[in-house]
């Protein structure tokens, strides 16, 4: 399945590519060691970044959802207003040859950063792990914090555990297909 992730990858570069970039800035900036910075590696690393999992409760978290929220920040507008002008506005290449063909760029690389919010599958898991022992270490403040970081650990587990066979590319691809056939 490891082909699979990369060919998915590739297809995705410019999500892939900003993604390992936000990785590395969000290592950067909770002081996370990187062990290696190739971004678009042919392997299971690919768009992401090779670093020390976080200990503490709240780096785990800043550093499995940060890149994402950053991708869903900057991927969805631009898909947007690349995907309403040819869809719903009716865009077409007699209109304007240069806008069209960015419209097409813009909602590509919108759909590929969408594509790669999730971190990757060990991430997920040390958030997972650290949210379930703090939901069961007994302490009030510590159940507390847990329960507040377990609807976002478990859809950043889910979305892991998806991207690791490509899944969210199939369905952009699809989806996208799809509005402009329908």
């Amino acid at each position: 399945m490891r082909i699979v992730y990369v060919i998915g990858k590739y297809i995705t570069f410019p999500g892939a590519f900003l993604r390992a970039f936000w990785e590395q800035l969000t290592c950067l900036l909770l002081g996370i060691p990187v062990e290696h910075q190739g971004y678009l590696r042919a392997d299971e690393m690919c768009g992401h970044i090779e670093h020390f999992l976080p200990e503490k409760a709240s780096a785990a978290f800043v550093q499995a959802t940060a890149p994402g929220v950053m991708g869903l920040l900057t991927g969805l507008p631009m898909f947007m207003l690349g995907f309403v002008n040819l869809r719903f506005m009716g865009f077409i290449f007699g209109d304007s040859a240069a806008m069209f063909i960015l419209y097409i760029v813009m909602t590509y690389v919108g759909a590929s950063i969408m594509c790669c919010l999730h971190p990757q599958y060990e991430v997920a898991i040390n958030l997972w792990d650290i949210t379930l022992s703090k939901i069961r270490s007994g302490n009030a403040k510590s159940v507390i914090g847990g329960l507040f970081m377990f609807l976002p650990s478990f859809f950043v587990y889910i979305g892991a555990v998806l991207e690791r066979f490509s899944v969210p590319v199939l369905i952009w691809a699809v989806s996208v297909t799809l509005a402009f056939v329908i």
